[in-house]
């Protein structure tokens, strides 16, 4: 391959400017991952008062009898969720969108292409997927220890490395999956789970039906949902708004690689004016990054949908 062979003192210049230029990118990146997780701590705290506490601080409380729960409130039941769900096993059927359950943003519809842009391998009998409802809750098996759990907005067909919930009268799918993505109930659910190893562990429906969850009033678990709703709005306009301000510095920061790196911007007098000690390069662990924390699920048999 045929490269670039810039003079050695030109090649000294664009090292120590880049290296200047990433750190100074790099901690403004660090400084929004931080608020980010800030903001979300904030959110998971309000969302587990709410499902756990209800929203009257003056209401009666009572032992629930559930370690990882503690105290309810007094009117608040206790069921298993075999009361609450019955699971859905019916086959899949033609015409009907492929769904996929993020830990991030809940069920979705999946796309034609995977997250590097080839194009999925989906199942070819499609009778092999699971039909879930409107108002179902779906999850990975895998991942349900994680959060990876949604309500359906609307009808279709998810893997059947999935299990989907259909919820019993009396009974919020939507104030459920706000229960289930706490940290506290994803531990409970983690101790449930069965695996060889620790990050394979699955949630299957005979351990699901088991789990025991407080149980508010119909009008009430309703109440609540519209309350976090409420109160999280703002918190997650500013971390969208954070996370698109890391994605355009993750831009700028390639460009100006690229656009140095090959001569396209001259640095030889920036570098020159720098100071002395500019520090050694860190380097950012994008396995950390919001962006990265979740991935689609497959949507194939290969693999169980484990991807």
């Amino acid at each position: 391959m045929p490269v670039f062979i810039p003079p050695l003192d030109e090649q000294a210049a664009i090292v120590r400017f880049l290296d200047h230029a990433n750190q100074r990118l790099d901690k403004a990146i660090r400084a929004k991952r931080k608020l980010i997780a800030l903001l979300n701590e904030q959110k998971q705290a309000i969302i587990y008062h709410a499902v756990t506490r209800g929203l009257d601080p003056n209401v009666p409380m009572k032992d629930s009898g559930i370690p990882w729960l503690g105290e309810i409130p007094a009117h608040w039941e206790v069921r298993r969720n075999s009361w609450l769900f019955d699971e859905r096993n019916d086959r899949g059927k033609f015409g009907l969108p492929i769904l996929i359950v993020s830990l991030r943003t809940g069920v979705t519809e999946g796309s034609d292409n995977d997250e590097d842009g080839k194009p999925r391998r989906l199942i070819e009998e499609i009778t092999a997927y699971k039909l879930a409802e409107i108002g179902d809750i779906a999850y990975n098996m895998m991942r349900m220890w994680q959060g990876s759990v949604g309500v359906l907005k609307v009808t279709g067909l998810v893997s059947p490395a999935y299990v989907v919930a259909r919820p019993r009268n009396g009974v919020s799918s939507d104030y459920y999956e706000l229960l289930f993505r706490t940290d506290a109930c994803k531990g409970e659910i983690n101790r449930n789970s069965r695996g060889i190893v620790f990050d394979r562990n699955r949630l299957y429906w005979d351990q699901f039906k088991r789990l025991y969850l407080p149980v508010p009033p119909y009008a009430e678990q309703k109440n609540i949902v519209r309350n976090i709703e409420y109160s999280v709005a703002d918190l997650n306009t500013i971390i969208t708004r954070t996370e698109r301000e890391i994605s355009l510095l993750r831009e700028y920061k390639t460009r100006l690689i690229a656009d140095v790196v090959t001569g396209k911007l001259d640095v030889r007098e920036a570098a020159r004016l720098l100071p002395e000690d500019i520090g050694e390069p860190e380097t950012l662990n994008d396995a950390q990054t919001p962006e990265a924390e979740d991935g689609e699920e497959d949507l194939t048999l290969e693999g169980n949908g484990e991807a």
